[in-house]
């Protein structure tokens, strides 16, 4: 069973989900847990022993947290880059060829376009709902062939040829790791973690006693409301072509519109 299903949410819904779920539960939990602590313990030496237990365990879940949400925002930017370099590489392709013979040249800018329209209006949509597309791979393999038969008469076709092929070369390589990205997440295990410190740092306030319910209420509630709201980042950033918050389709849009505007 999967989760993917809170990417077709907008931002603003999912991470109210992700608040009220933590909230729910804490405000719950206080309600069961209160009566039995205030009828067991001595307040004010018992809320001393609680702080010292409370602060490490924040502490620990706090960095644990934080730097897995680090990791989630780098890994979301290494893959946009990589969007962009794969986007500039084509673009790149399409000038080089501008320099060869017709008509040859209007072939493989054909061709080009095509490929830009298909990742653009085909192969994102497949992205955002987790599937990898391959429709590309037929499209760049026809251009590769297409442009195998050139053969250069002069020392600059030569050159335009190599740079050419160069270029290509890099579109192949950041197509693959943009599509072995479409799948990468957070591993179980470490959601696992997430969730479970989250529950445990939400119990630990249950044992608190004040005088005033009210209060510890409201302080309960805005504890899980800052969870909820730093898990729903982390969630939002996990899946970086997935949800309201993720990596465009934008760079081969403006790599597009050069094309059909040369």
């Amino acid at each position: 069973m999967n989760f993917y299903w809170v990417y077709d949410m907008p931002n603003w819904a999912f991470a109210l989900l992700c608040v009220s779920f933590f909230i729910s539960i804490s405000v719950l939990g206080l309600l069961l847990f209160r009566k039995v602590i205030t009828t067991r313990v001595i307040p004010q030496a018992h809320n001393d022993i609680v702080s010292f237990f409370s602060s490490g365990m924040n502490a620990i879940y706090g960095i644990t947290l934080g730097l897995i949400a680090v990791g989630a925002w780098e890994n979301f930017k290494e893959i946009d880059d990589n969007v962009s370099h794969e986007a500039a590489s084509l673009g790149s392709l399409y000038q080089n060829i501008e320099s060869l013979p017709s008509p040859l040249k209007d072939s493989l800018q054909s061709q080009l376009i095509g490929y830009t329209r298909y990742t653009i209006k085909n192969a994102w949509p497949e992205q955002q709902r987790g599937i990898i597309p391959m429709g590309g791979t037929a499209r760049l393999s026809k251009f590769h062939k297409t442009l195998a038969t050139f053969t250069p008469k002069t020392k600059g076709e030569e050159i335009i040829l190599e740079e050419s092929f160069k270029q290509l070369n890099h579109v192949f390589e950041y197509r693959r790791i943009r599509l072995q990205s479409i799948t990468a997440g957070l591993p179980s295990a470490i959601w696992y973690v997430i969730f479970f410190g989250a529950i445990l740092n939400i119990i630990i306030t249950w044992f608190y006693v004040t005088d005033k319910f009210r209060v510890h209420v409201l302080m309960v509630m805005m504890f899980a409301a800052l969870l909820g709201s730093l898990i729903f980042l982390v969630a939002a950033m996990d899946n970086p072509f997935k949800g309201e918050f993720s990596v465009s389709a934008e760079a081969f849009e403006i790599i597009l519109k050069n094309m059909l505007e040369k």
